[in-house]
C-alpha cells in the first residue's frame, strides 16, 4: 500500500485438483504469475464467482490475505490446533475449495493482530487497530502453525509472513525514541514475528515455502515520529543483522513513475525500476541466495488517496507488458502478482473496472499468465 509520499519522492529524486491446470509445486522452477483480489478476504463474499473471474484471466495463482484478527477474534485455548473452537475458518475453507475446483494455487499472506494479542505500545488513532504489533511473537507463530496444519493438506504450500511490516498501516510502532533521535523498531519486531511464523509453518508442513520481508516500496529518510516508514533497503539491512529465516524475500515494487532508466541514488523507495537497490542489500548478507517474490505490483488508472500516481488504461496495459518483460529477464524473481483483479473505491489498478468490464491490461495479463 502506498501513500502520497511516493509522488513527492519521485518528483524530488528521480496442492489442488489434478490435470494440466493443477498448481505447480512451490519449489518448481520458473516464474509464477498470479493476481490478488481483495474481495476474496471479505467473509461476506462468495469466493466462487471471484475465482471464476481470475480463472477467466488465466490466473493459476491467487494471493489471499489471511487475517489473523478475523479468524481468531477471541483467544484460542490451544492456538496451534486448527480445530480450537475459537477459530473461524469457514470463509477461507470456501476460498481454498473454490480455488482447487479451478486448479488455482492459493498463496496465503498472514497479517492482522487481534486485539487480545496486541501490544498497546502500537496504539495510534491514525491507523487501524490490527496494525499493532503482537505483545508476544509466539502468538503469531502459533496461528501460522494452525493455519498451515489446516491448509497444507488442502494444497496451500506457499505463504507470506505478514504484509508490509515497514509501514505503520500494518505494523506499529515503526520507530522508538533514542536520545534526541529515532531508532527503527519494526525490523526487530518483525524478525521475531517472522521467525515464529516460519517455524510454526514448517512444523506443520516442512515442505512449505515461506517468504519474508513483504516490504512496501517507500520510506522516510528522516523519521519524525513512531509512525514514520522504514525504507525497504534499510529494512533489509537490519534483517541481515537479525537473520530471521525465510525461503524467499517478498517486496511490493509499485511504480512511482512510468518506466525509467535513471534513478536517484539516495532514494528512499524501491520500485520495479530500481529493484537492484534491494537486490544489493539482499546480496550483502544472509539473504544472498534467496529468490525474490514481487507479490504486489500494479498501476492505477485514476488517482486514489493511497496511490496518487496513475496512467491511462492504455498506458496501464503497456506498463504491465513492460513489467512482465522485466521480471522474466530476472531469473531471481520466481513470483509476480498483479494487484489487483478489480477496481474499488480505494484502489484503481484492477484489470477490471468497478463495473466488471475488462481494461486493456487484462489481455496482457491473461497472455502472460498462460505463458504467452
Amino acid at each position: 500500500m502506498l501513500a502520497a509520499l511516493l509522488v513527492a519522492l519521485a518528483l524530488g529524486g528521480l496442492v489442488g485438483c489434478g490435470g494440466d491446470d493443477a498448481p505447480a509445486p512451490p519449489d518448481a522452477p520458473g516464474l509464477r504469475i498470479g493476481i490478488q483480489d481483495d474481495r476474496l478476504a471479505a467473509p461476506e463474499v462468495d469466493p466462487g464467482p471471484r475465482l471464476a473471474l481470475a480463472d477467466g484471466l488465466s490466473a493459476r495463482l491467487v494471493r489471499v490475505d489471511l487475517r489473523w484478527d478475523l479468524v481468531a477474534a477471541t483467544r484460542p485455548a490451544d492456538a496451534r490446533d486448527p480445530a480450537d473452537p475459537a477459530y473461524r475458518w469457514d470463509h477461507y475453507d470456501a476460498v481454498v475449495s473454490a480455488a482447487a475446483d479451478r486448479g488455482i494455487e492459493v498463496m496465503f499472506t498472514i497479517w492482522g493482530t487481534p486485539g487480545w494479542a496486541a501490544d498497546p505500545a502500537g496504539d495510534d488513532p491514525r491507523f487501524p487497530e490490527w496494525g499493532r504489533r503482537p505483545r508476544d511473537a509466539a502468538d503469531a507463530g502459533a496461528f501460522a502453525e494452525a493455519a498451515a496444519r489446516r491448509y497444507a493438506p488442502r494444497g496451500v504450500r506457499r505463504w507470506e509472513a505478514w504484509n508490509e511490516p515497514n509501514i505503520p498501516l500494518f505494523l506499529r510502532p515503526q520507530y522508538v525514541r533514542r536520545g534526541n533521535g529515532w531508532a527503527a523498531a519494526s525490523p526487530g519486531t518483525y524478525a521475531a514475528m517472522a521467525t515464529a511464523m516460519y517455524r510454526g509453518i514448517k512444523a506443520a508442513d516442512p515442505g512449505a515455502v515461506v517468504a519474508g520481508g513483504v516490504t512496501a516500496p517507500a520510506g522516510n529518510r528522516e523519521p519524525a515520529d513512531t509512525a514514520s516508514r522504514v525504507p525497504p533497503q534499510e529494512f533489509v539491512r537490519a534483517l541481515n543483522d537479525l537473520q530471521p529465516p525465510m525461503d524467499a524475500y517478498a517486496h511490493h515494487p509499485y511504480p512511482i513513475t512510468p518506466p525509467r532508466t535513471t534513478n536517484n541514488p539516495n532514494a528512499s523507495y524501491v520500485d520495479l525500476y530500481n529493484l537492484e537497490v534491494l537486490e544489493r542489500e539482499l546480496d550483502a548478507g544472509y539473504l544472498r541466495d534467496v529468490p525474490v517474490w514481487l507479490t504486489e505490483f500494479g498501476v492505477g488508472t485514476r488517482a486514489v488517496s493511497n496511490y496518487p500516481f496513475f496512467v491511462t488504461p492504455e498506458q496501464q496495459a503497456e506498463m504491465l507488458d513492460d513489467a512482465v518483460r522485466r521480471v522474466r529477464a530476472n531469473p531471481r524473481i520466481t513470483v509476480f502478482v498483479w494487484y489487483l483483479l478489480q477496481d474499488h473505491l480505494e484502489w484503481s489498478s484492477g484489470l477490471l473496472d468497478e463495473t466488471g468490464a475488462r481494461k486493456p491490461a487484462a489481455a496482457g495479463f491473461a497472455r502472460a499468465a498462460s505463458g504467452g
